[in-house]
């Protein structure tokens, strides 16, 4: 593996590892709440567990983990890592780096909390789904505002005496995450502003969090992005477009955000008209420049011979993977048939946003001083967590193809014929093998992030 520009300055080093492990600790908290959701689904295995709010309180905080939280706690890291101080950083960097790493813990925290304190009535809004307690709310709101203020630390570094780009396509592609935030932000409020409170808990917040939620995807999708330029720099030893291409791509997803805010001046909230609008702009937004950069990127891979032992290549291979199946899926599917047919699409697509993560955190450790050791479980984890994700997305939709229903769990999901038991069961499968896989990187990154330093 190539090494990055150097390693990191001791003031920047701290706080930038510190938001890694805390990325990485939220998958761990995210898997222990999919595991009672998958034992939730898995014929012989459901009827074993506790009431049926089990599932949903399950579900709501392992979406919020694994969907929200994990993928902004490890933006914000890109935020952190963006640059490169080399003068000691000023007061203000260092006020806004702390600030926004306390509260997004704090916002964490309570989150994995408050399911074991009495939160009840859990609500299933698409994007955020809801546990209806003080402290969950308490939570979003410290959350969102410490990603808020982590998001101004690429525009904030640029004012330090000294600094350097991490890699020109990787800086550009974390102020590009900036932006788009601040747009998904912008679509929280307008449409919070022009929400009638008086609708029902549920259509209340499905409508709250359904246009900033599609533009999380645009951020997400940025940065998986940005991860695969970063990762090819480092495998090719050369990027897989020249830097303006690449800005220009990552630049359209952002200008596809623009028009959000504005949408519920022209469509009323909730209005079929608006909804479609959303799924125009994220389907055409993302689409493009996923499939140029993608392309570009299996051409180098098809032009290089493949080194199968090590985590880069295998988890950018099954990172375009996963998202290119999901992209066949959601071609496929009629959104307006509430079976798993549509999770299974969007499960793809995380699912390539995480292993793009996870090369990235591979491929950062020499900047902490840390050597990666390619043992045989870390040659293997990209593939547990590729493979099981393919056999867990292609498992639901088989079931959604029979009519399994989505949001539902037990009983409740009729499985009354065997296509049904099959396609679930494999989804149960590929649970297993993705836990594999996650089990692995949790613990071969968290063994080799304390490693002593290898300049000591």
């Amino acid at each position: 593996m190539e090494k990055l520009i150097s390693v990191l300055p001791s003031h920047q080093r701290y706080l930038t590892k510190s938001w890694l492990i805390v990325s990485v600790v939220t998958i761990v908290f995210a898997q222990v709440f999919a595991l009672f959701l998958a034992a939730s689904r898995t014929p012989g295995v459901y009827e074993y567990l506790p009431h049926e709010d089990f599932f949903y309180i399950s579900l709501v905080t392992h979406v919020n983990l694994a969907l929200v939280m994990w993928f902004l706690s490890f933006e914000c890291f890109y935020c952190n890592l963006a640059k490169v101080i080399l003068s000691t950083p000023s007061n203000l960097w260092k006020a806004i780096s702390w600030t926004g790493y306390v509260l997004t813990v704090a916002g964490i925290a309570m989150v994995v909390i408050v399911p074991f304190i009495g939160a009840e009535n859990p609500i299933m809004s698409n994007y955020i789904p809801v546990l209806n307690h003080p402290l969950f709310f308490t939570a979003l709101i410290f959350f969102f505002l410490g990603v808020s203020i982590s998001m101004l630390l690429p525009w904030v570094v640029g004012r330090e005496k000294e600094h350097q780009d991490l890699q020109p396509e990787f800086t550009f592609g974390v102020k590009m995450i900036s932006l788009t935030f601040g747009v998904a932000m912008l679509t929280f409020f307008v449409t919070f502003a022009k929400l009638d409170p008086t609708l029902t808990e549920k259509v209340y917040y499905e409508y709250l969090f359904w246009g900033a939620g599609h533009i999380m995807q645009f951020f997400n999708a940025i940065a998986m992005l940005t991860g695969w330029l970063f990762m090819s720099r480092l495998v090719f030893k050369e990027a897989p477009l020249s830097l303006n291409t690449s800005k220009v791509m990552l630049g359209i997803i952002f200008l596809f955000s623009l028009p959000a805010p504005v949408l519920p001046f022209f469509y009323e909230i909730g209005s079929q008209e608006l909804t479609d609008s959303y799924t125009f702009l994220m389907r055409f937004g993302a689409g493009l420049s996923t499939g140029i950069i993608g392309g570009a990127i299996v051409l180098q891979l098809m032009r290089e011979k493949i080194d199968w032992n090590n985590p880069l290549y295998t988890s950018l291979i099954f990172s375009i993977l996963l998202f290119g199946y999901g992209g066949i899926l959601g071609m496929t599917i009629n959104h307006y048939i509430p079976n798993v047919k549509i999770p299974s699409h969007y499960h793809a697509v995380i699912g390539a946003v995480t292993l793009s993560f996870m090369g990235v955190c591979y491929g950062v450790l020499p900047l902490f001083d840390k050597k990666l050791i390619l043992n045989k479980w870390v040659k293997w984890q990209p593939v547990f967590c590729g493979t099981g994700g393919i056999l867990f997305v292609s498992g639901m939709y088989w079931a959604g193809m029979h009519n399994v229903g989505r949001k539902t769990a037990g009983a409740g999901q009729g499985l009354d014929n065997l296509p049904k038991v099959i396609g679930m069961s494999i989804m149960g499968v590929g649970t297993l093998v993705t836990l594999v896989g996650v089990v692995i990187f949790i613990t071969v990154f968290l063994r080799t992030i304390r490693q002593k330093d290898q300049s000591v």
